[in-house]
């Protein structure tokens, strides 16, 4: 990105006991912001967008003003170029698929973008255009919505938690959608969510926001493998995150040994050399628990730890189990904790798939889409 498409964020706002205050300045082509519910992630784009209005400070993109409390500056959101895509899609009902996009293009400068027919080819929704968004899946309707805005012609996207109502298969199928969009575009973006592996995903750098402030900033594999973005990690209950060295490859068996302890733990089959360090996303609720080892099961991981804490979250249990001094949090029902008869300092066993172990490095993402056509639909 050049350098004049710095975003400067550097305002305040108080809203029914709420403070949200923010100085720094995004100079990567994809920032991820990462907090708990309530850290203030989506007042942050409400106000780039001009929803909300900052009770002081400034908002400056491409050296432009958006926000100014000093020079009395305050563009409306349609004067301010900017894309946004809403956890729920946010589609309009009425109009068929084609339509939503057209809705995009309608509002750009250009009449025409030669760039649209891309947006429907990398997010592989050309035989959607007929239908209407009832007839779409969640993660339809999510790259619809991406497609409307990118159409827009924007030059900045704000993506407020796209993925967080969508179970994990369709996730991991959006995620190479949004990297190869990252790639493709010369669009900033800036991406808040509360999931760890999709800021290491798709991030150039990320911020940690909590109760209205930043705590922490830096190289997403550095920042959120490091103490400061565990209490995201404990908060969601979603994934747990590490960096462990590459211990063995076998191309032909399909495999990779990760050194964890005293442990190994397998992955299926990367390109890596022996030591080098492999950042890894595990869901709580990939994770079985046993009392015996080496169970008679295709997983190939059963990892020995020790219980360190019980906590009933909802209708779930979520453990925390010491392997080889690293915390592992876990999601169980209420009853397989009863049935097991869980407590702390109980040994266990965690039993891992090599397929629910998450790489959480950008090349090792499936960038495959198919390939342009000679012709593809106007939208």
């Amino acid at each position: 990105m050049s350098n004049n498409t710095n975003l400067t964020l550097q305002f305040i706002k108080q809203y029914n006991g709420f403070s949200f205050e923010i100085d720094c300045i995004l100079k990567e082509k994809v920032t991820a912001f990462l907090g708990a519910s309530g850290s203030g992630k989506t007042t942050l784009l409400n106000c780039i967008s001009g929803i909300l209005s900052p009770d002081q400070g400034e908002i400056v993109y491409q050296d432009r003003k958006l926000y100014s409390s000093k020079h009395k500056i305050n563009l409306p959101p349609e004067k301010r170029r900017i894309g946004y895509v809403f956890q729920e899609g946010h589609l309009f009902p009425h109009i068929n698929i084609a339509g939503n996009i057209r809705y995009g293009q309608s509002r750009r400068k250009q009449k025409q973008y030669a760039d649209v027919r891309e947006i429907i080819d990398i997010l592989e929704i050309e035989d959607l255009l007929k239908r209407y968004p009832k007839q779409l899946s969640g993660g339809q309707r999510q790259r619809v919505a991406i497609a409307r805005s990118i159409a827009m012609e924007p030059s900045l996207l704000l993506m407020d938690e796209p993925l967080a109502s969508l179970d994990s298969g369709l996730k991991n199928r959006i995620i190479p959608y949004l990297h190869h969009i990252k790639e493709r575009f010369e669009i900033q973006i800036l991406y808040v969510t509360h999931t760890i592996s999709e800021a290491m995903a798709l991030a150039d750098e990320a911020y940690i926001l909590s109760d209205g402030k930043i705590t922490a900033h830096g190289d997403p594999h550095q920042l959120l493998t490091s103490p400061s973005a565990m209490p995201i990690a404990n908060m969601t209950g979603v994934e747990n995150v590490f960096t462990l060295p590459v211990s063995k490859v076998d191309k032909e068996k399909g495999i990779t040994e990760l050194e964890i302890g005293k442990q190994t733990l397998i992955i299926p089959y990367i390109d890596r050399n022996t030591g080098d360090s492999i950042p890894i996303g595990i869901r709580a609720e990939d994770i079985i628990i046993s009392l015996e080892p080496n169970l008679p099961i295709s997983a190939r991981n059963s990892l020995k730890g020790c219980i360190d804490k019980i906590e009933k979250i909802g209708d779930k249990t979520i453990l925390s189990i010491i392997v080889e001094g690293f915390h592992l949090s876990v999601k169980i029902t209420h009853s397989a904790k009863e049935q097991l008869n869980l407590s702390q300092n109980t040994d266990v066993y965690c039993v891992i798939k090599a397929n629910a172990v998450n790489l959480l490095l950008q090349d090792s993402l499936d960038l495959s889409v198919s390939a342009p056509t000679d012709h593809q639909p106007d939208p």
